[in-house]
């Protein structure tokens, strides 16, 4: 048996539902950003039922509701585009590689690019990005143990798809990486 309030809502919803989505739909981009706040402000409606004026009053209640939800709307959207042409331009100033490019390099990219998702992803927090051990398990939501055991294996499946290093990289000692950084074939900074 449906309460008082929930009997009062379904006749506010029935009542005025056609207006509501009406007056929404004229505002948004689209049908589903619409559903999004005509569902928002008969939530709000349900939840401050015992302030929703009877009658026309609560069609015009849920306009002002609607209307503060597309303004609230309007500028989360609006400061995520700004956030995100934002970030676009720090982004195109990054250089991701900060080594040098030279045969070598390109040969172990490709490689790396090579290997499973997984394998590469832990090879890079490691090489590229610096993190150790522990670091690496946050960031693949794993324990430290495993990001190790994880490591371990995808540097050994990497050496076993590189060649032999050329001279000139036998000569410099390895691969060249960044100070503090290891490098893909390299130990981890934990496992020195």
């Amino acid at each position: 048996m449906p309460t008082e309030d929930e009997l009062r809502f379904t006749a506010l919803y029935e009542e005025t539902k056609t207006q509501v989505v009406a007056y929404v739909l004229r505002r948004t981009a689209s049908r589903e950003d619409a559903a999004d706040v005509v569902a928002e402000a008969y939530e709000i409606a349900w939840r401050r039922l015992d302030v929703v004026p009877p009658g026309r009053d609560g069609l015009l209640w849920l306009f002002v509701t609607a209307r503060y939800l597309l303004a609230n709307r309007g500028r989360r959207l609006r400061r995520r585009d700004e956030l995100v042409t934002r970030l676009a331009a720090e982004i195109a100033e990054v250089d991701p590689y900060e080594e040098a490019i030279d045969e070598e390099a390109i040969d172990v990219r490709a490689r790396l690019g090579a290997l499973p998702a997984k394998q590469r992803e832990v090879l890079m927090l490691s090489a590229w990005e610096g993190l150790d051990a522990a670091a690496i398990g946050t960031v693949l939501g794993c324990s430290p143990a495993a990001a190790r055991i994880r490591l371990h294996r995808a540097r050994a499946r990497l050496r076993g798809e590189l060649p032999v290093l050329s001279t000139a990289a036998k000569r410099r000692g390895g691969p060249r990486h960044t100070e503090g950084r290891s490098s893909a074939m390299g130990c981890a900074p934990e496992e020195a």
